[in-house]
């Protein structure tokens, strides 16, 4: 019978020192989170989306990830007077090709 007490009193303190894991809180409405928050983003629990973090960025900044993300942008950056080619290479002067 000492035993069972010894075992009954050792899960019920193995319970209550288990902490309770609770899932992340949900975006309740999903549309009006994004109606009132246009700049962040839904399905990451409100995290900034890029465009919002460039948003202090001049405007060639946003224009460039524009054309990156549409397809239309080059592979090349240009700082400087340097051409920066996505292999790493740089060059000065003009950019031939």
């Amino acid at each position: 019978m000492t035993s069972i007490k010894t075992v009954v009193v050792a899960g019920l303190l193995s319970m209550m020192a288990a902490a309770p894991a609770f899932a992340q809180e949900a975006i309740q409405e999903p549309g009006d989170f994004a109606f009132y928050y246009p700049n962040l983003d839904v399905l990451n629990g409100g995290a900034p989306t890029p465009a919002y973090r460039m948003e202090g960025m001049p405007p060639s900044v946003m224009q460039n990830y524009n054309e990156r993300e549409s397809g239309l942008g080059a592979t090349n950056v240009w700082h400087h007077g340097r051409t920066h080619h996505a292999s790493g290479a740089m060059h000065d002067g003009p950019q031939h090709g």
